[in-house]
C-alpha cells in the first residue's frame, strides 16, 4: 500500500472507469487493475464491485477513498512546503516596524529588495514596540525592526545601525546660533515629545534628564505632527537621523542641529525568534537595509560579522 495506490483508486472513483483512470495515471489498464486488486487483498475487502457492464464503489470503498483523498491532499501540501522551503522568498516575510522608523527606512530599502529579488514579498506592520513584541511571540510577525527591547530568551537579534538624534527648531530660535546642541542647551526650551507608548520618548527623556519629566510636553503620537508643531513655533523636538528632510528648511522654516552627546543615538536592530526557520530571509533583509542606509547612520558591520561567526549554520 502506497501513495500511488491511493491515486489509482481516486482516479477510478472520479472517472468511473478503469480504462479512463489508467489513461489519467499514465499506466496500462492491466497495471492499474492489478495494483488495485493487490490493495484490496491487503485490506481484506473490496473497494470496487466490477461487472462486464458496470462499476460501483462499495461502502467500504467509499470510506477508503475518502481517507485516501485526505492523505493525498496532505502529501501535496508537504510537497509544496518542501519546494517552497528551498526558496525562502516564495513565502511572504511579515515584518513589524516602529512608527518612528517605518516611513523613513522602508522606502530606502524596499524598492532595492524588489529589484534584487523580484519574487520577494514583505508585509509590514507599523506599531509600538510592546505590541510588536507580542505579535512576534505569538507568530503573527516573523521579524521586527525596533530599537529598545527587554531581554527575552526566545528572541535573538542583529544590530543593524546606530542612528544619531538631531534637534529640530523654528528659524529664529536661540539654538540657531549654535553649531551643535548640548543637552543642557535644551533646559530653557519647550521640548515636544511623543507619548509614552513610543520607545523614542523614553530614549530622549533619558538624554535630557536634567529636565523634570513634567516639563516635557507630550503633544502627539507621530513625528510628523511634532514637526508641524515645531514649524508653528510651539517649541523644539528631537528626531532620529533617518527622519531628517531638506524640505523642512526650504518649506517649513525648520533648522536642525546635531545633539552633541555620546549617548545621543538609538540602535536599530532586527529581532526574530530563535526557532524561526527562514533565516536566509532575515539575513538578506539585513543586508539590503545595510546596503541602502544613508551615511547619516553608523552601520554596525562588525557586530553583524560576529553574529555570523557565532551562527555558522546560518546561510547568508
Amino acid at each position: 500500500m502506497n501513495i500511488r495506490d491511493f491515486k489509482y483508486i481516486i482516479a477510478v472513483a472520479d472517472y468511473k472507469s478503469f480504462y479512463k483512470a489508467a489513461m489519467h495515471c499514465n499506466v496500462s489498464q492491466p497495471t492499474l487493475s492489478g495494483q488495485i486488486k493487490k490493495l484490496e487483498d491487503y485490506l481484506g475487502n473490496k473497494i470496487f464491485e466490477r461487472t462486464t457492464k458496470s462499476l460501483s464503489i462499495t461502502p467500504f470503498g467509499e470510506e477508503i477513498i475518502s481517507k485516501a483523498r485526505v492523505i493525498i491532499q496532505d502529501v501535496d501540501a508537504l510537497t509544496e512546503f518542501s519546494f517552497k522551503s528551498k526558496n525562502p522568498w516564495s513565502l511572504p516575510l511579515k515584518v513589524g516596524i516602529i512608527p518612528t522608523l517605518g516611513p523613513y527606512l522602508i522606502p530606502k530599502f524596499y524598492l532595492y529588495l524588489k529589484k534584487t529579488i523580484p519574487e520577494a514579498k514583505v508585509i509590514f506592520d507599523e506599531n509600538v514596540t510592546s505590541i510588536l513584541l507580542d505579535k512576534l511571540s505569538s507568530g503573527e510577525l516573523d521579524v521586527l525592526l525596533i530599537s529598545d527591547m527587554e531581554k527575552n530568551s526566545a528572541f535573538t537579534s542583529i544590530d543593524l545601525f546606530e542612528e544619531p538624534f538631531w534637534v529640530a527648531f523654528k528659524r529664529g530660535n536661540q539654538l540657531e546660533h549654535l553649531n551643535s546642541v548640548q543637552p543642557k542647551d535644551l533646559a530653557s526650551q519647550n521640548v515636544l515629545l511623543l507619548n509614552k507608548t513610543h520607545c523614542l520618548r523614553s530614549q530622549i527623556s533619558n538624554l535630557i534628564s536634567q529636565q523634570d519629566e513634567s516639563d516635557l510636553n507630550t503633544i502627539a503620537s507621530s513625528l510628523e505632527t511634532l514637526i508641524n508643531l515645531v514649524a508653528a513655533g510651539e517649541g523644539c523636538t528631537l528626531v532620529p537621523a533617518l527622519a531628517l528632510q531638506s524640505a523642512w528648511t526650504t518649506d517649513m522654516g525648520i533648522l536642525v542641529r546635531k545633539l552633541d552627546n555620546q549617548s545621543a543615538n538609538r540602535k536599530i536592530r532586527l529581532v526574530f525568534r530563535k526557532n524561526f526557520t527562514r533565516i536566509k530571509q532575515v539575513h538578506e533583509l539585513a543586508k539590503m537595509i545595510g546596503y541602502q542606509s544613508p551615511n547619516t547612520v553608523k552601520i554596525l558591520y562588525i557586530i553583524f560579522k560576529i553574529f555570523i561567526k557565532k551562527n555558522k549554520n546560518y546561510i547568508i
